[in-house]
């Protein structure tokens, strides 16, 4: 009897425990809901959001690691931290690029040397740390300023030697049941470090830190044996099973690029990247998921960052090998998704992009992503769009050459009545397929959509960054957005919403004779052309 009893205090005991783990992961899933609405918030309001994510990825890994205390008692201090804003760095107009390099040089810590707060865990440091110092050095470029930190980057002393950094790395990737319950694991930190071999960071660049070629290979090595022969991709493993815990489609987009380079070929043919296929397929599978059906911020920032990584993974590295029947299930994504960039993400009256979903104000994640991934699917290039869908001069359907003395609304019925033109482009002469945003005279609507046409956003992002006081992100900086930008020659065009300009358009036949007209797709592929010549 005696033993019987004993066996059901145990019994109890356990089902306490459990009890009290799954309250405390709902309670800080709860939370962090939250916050990430008051991230949002914040970064509207101009304070200086950009270790946010890290550090709620601290809180996970404490969590994971047994913690419990101090995860939920610095849970609720940022909770009430961010509610109150107080404590909070708010980032102030720069007088010039000089005042700005120096306030954002000023945020390291002394201690470390990382750009993010030592009260968290180590394996936060080192990311926040990167995106700065990617925003330092395009500051210190426009200065001519070299770019000196204020104190050494110590805390990469700790996983400075092989052994030392597959300790780290197995630690971050190898994760217990709270950690699975969350979008995003500590296993970015085992990816952030690839910058360091592929030559992306700044650290390498600028001599701010060594890694012997002995801890380079240690490091390519590892991500090669880890990867998953059944899905293709990287991500976080169970710790008790090993297995693969997720289809972690944004780490491996980030790791795939280590292995291939941007024309899908390897750069290492002693590690070329394996299970392509695999990897292709799995993406298509995370990207055919449901949006999310609820106002969840959390929620629908994973969905974005699959939807924009696996937009990108696809596109630039993998797109070579791929089958047809793939490609073309890849474009009916890709395309779906850039409609639903452009309604719920997109701001007209501020001419930006937000980060999160029906916001009122732009931000720079927002912006920088979205142009980031229009670039990778040729929005600019035609040479890129050969590439992913075919040589333009076939795709586009030659409606001839009509003569006319007026213009009405039925010569242009030939071409707006095919339901996948989106937008239409008006030349006074034939313009050149390998640059079809030289020489516009203007973009026209002829029905209501959201996509909005290269010609139309593009300036208007320009303009924004040009007035934004934002300066940093939470990924990425307004410098290195300025410097993309700028390699993109799109020049301001009149713009029609509202259907077919007839009383301009005839003027303008008049002046030259001639009018061109061509009709894009959501995805900027040309579709269609028409050219109206004045008679006699």
């Amino acid at each position: 009897m005696k033993h019987k009893k004993g066996i059901l205090a145990v019994m109890m005991f356990i089902s306490i425990i459990i009890s009290a783990v799954f309250l405390t992961t709902l309670h800080a899933q709860t939370q962090i809901r939250d916050l990430f609405r008051l991230n949002k918030e914040l970064q509207e309001e101009g304070y200086f959001m950009a270790d946010f994510e890290f550090k709620m990825m601290g809180m996970v890994y404490w969590l994971d690691h047994g913690h419990y205390f101090m995860a939920l008692t610095r849970l609720d201090k940022l909770h009430e931290q961010l509610k109150t804003r107080e404590g909070l760095i708010k980032v102030p107009k720069f007088i010039n690029k000089e005042a700005e390099l120096d306030f954002y040089l000023n945020l390291q810590n002394f201690r470390t040397g990382a750009f993010m707060d030592d009260s968290y865990p180590y394996c936060t440091y080192n990311e926040p740390t990167e995106n700065i110092l990617s925003h330092l050095n395009a500051l210190a470029e426009e200065t001519g300023r070299p770019l000196h930190l204020k104190y050494p980057l110590k805390y990469l002393d700790e996983i400075n030697t092989p052994d030392k950094l597959k300790t780290f790395l197995d630690d971050v990737s190898n994760v217990g049941w709270i950690a699975s319950n969350f979008p995003q694991t500590t296993f970015v930190f085992a990816r952030s470090l690839l910058s360091y071999y592929n030559g992306e960071g700044v650290i390498g660049k600028h001599n701010l830190y060594n890694f012997s070629l002995e801890w380079k290979q240690a490091l390519l090595q590892w991500f090669y044996t880890n990867q998953d022969p059944q899905m293709g991709f990287w991500g976080p493993r169970s710790r008790s099973s090993g297995q693969l815990l997720k289809k972690d489609l944004n780490n491996t987009a980030s790791i795939i690029k280590t292995f291939v380079d941007k024309s899908g070929n390897d750069i290492y043919t002693s590690l070329p990247l394996r299970y392509k296929r695999e990897i292709f397929k799995t993406a298509l599978e995370v990207m055919s998921e449901p949006m999310p059906s609820g106002k969840d911020l959390d929620e629908w920032h994973e969905w974005s960052l699959k939807m924009g990584k696996g937009t990108t993974m696809l596109t630039r590295y993998l797109w070579k090998n791929a089958s047809q029947n793939d490609k073309a299930e890849a474009k009916v994504l890709i395309e779906n998704f850039v409609r639903t960039t452009f309604e719920r993400y997109y701001l007209p009256d501020k001419g930006a992009f937000s980060y999160y979903p029906n916001s009122t104000q732009a931000t720079l994640d927002g912006t920088g992503g979205t142009i980031n991934q229009f670039t990778d699917l040729g929005f600019y290039s035609a040479e890129k769009q050969n590439e992913l869908w075919g040589n333009l001069d076939e795709k586009i359907v030659d409606l001839g050459a009509n003569n006319v003395s007026t213009l009405t609304d039925r010569d242009f019925g030939l071409i707006t009545n095919h339901p996948e033109i989106n937008s239409l482009r008006f030349y006074v002469t034939i313009p050149d397929i390998g640059n079809l945003t030289s020489g516009v005279y203007g973009v026209a609507y002829p029905q209501k959509t959201p996509v909005r046409d290269v010609m139309d956003f593009t300036p208007k992002v320009i303009h924004w960054l040009d007035t934004t006081s934002q300066s940093m992100g939470n990924w990425v900086s307004k410098q290195a957005i300025i410097q993309s930008m700028n390699a993109l020659e799109i020049e301001e065009v009149l713009i029609y919403e509202d259907g077919i300009p007839l009383e301009a358009l005839n003027d303008l036949l008049q002046e030259n004779n001639k009018l061109v007209v061509l009709g894009f797709d959501v995805m900027q592929i040309p579709r269609y052309k028409i050219v109206y010549i004045l008679n006699g």
